[in-house]
């Protein structure tokens, strides 16, 4: 009788560490995700606030004359043939494209620190974090403005399908890796 109680004994004992392992994974997936998943609800909160009438144009002004003097400054340093002779135009290589909003990966560096800020580490990994995705989105921006000016030049067919479909990804796949190598430690 004894040996028939030890298996209903251990079944017990191990639907009980079953329910405490899912219990532990499910608060691992909540502790890592959580933050990425609020990141994402305040991206979007923040955007849609900046795109309200109220501040519209005094945000896309910031963020394309921020672009331009980033792009044109970044560019003379690396001595990249580039000008910014009217707002808000930019030449790369004798080939002219207007800056608009989008062109400012505003949606990028708004999302990184969302992301940065909430993630689940302590503040100074936080803002160590934080500091590497805006250098990488700042120097990878000013990189496609010069890569498109010299593929526009060369090759204006691809110029919109490279500019479109290209950097969107690599901008998401960068934020992505950043991300996984920053945060693949935590617990």
């Amino acid at each position: 009788m004894s040996s028939s109680k030890k298996p209903a004994k251990q079944s017990i004992k191990e639907k009980q560490r079953e329910k405490l392992a899912k219990k532990e994974a499910f608060l691992r997936f909540k502790r890592q995700f959580l933050p990425l998943l609020l990141a994402v609800v305040l991206w979007i909160t923040i955007s849609t606030i900046l795109h309200l009438p109220a501040f519209r144009m005094q945000v896309q002004d910031f963020f394309i004359r921020f672009t331009l003097n980033a792009a044109v400054g970044f560019g003379k340093l690396i001595f990249i043939p580039v000008e910014s002779y009217a707002y808000p135009k930019i030449t790369v290589a004798g080939y002219t494209m207007e800056v608009v909003m989008e062109c400012t990966a505003y949606n990028f560096y708004i999302f990184v620190i969302c992301l940065s800020l909430l993630s689940p580490v302590k503040w100074t990994q936080r803002l160590i974090t934080l500091g590497i995705f805006l250098s990488a989105i700042f120097v990878i921006n000013n990189f496609r403005f010069y890569t498109m000016g010299f593929i526009g030049n060369k090759y204006p067919d691809l110029f919109h399908d490279v500019h479109d479909y290209l950097w969107n990804i690599l901008f998401g796949f960068l934020v992505f890796l950043i991300w996984l190598w920053r945060y693949r430690d935590v617990k």
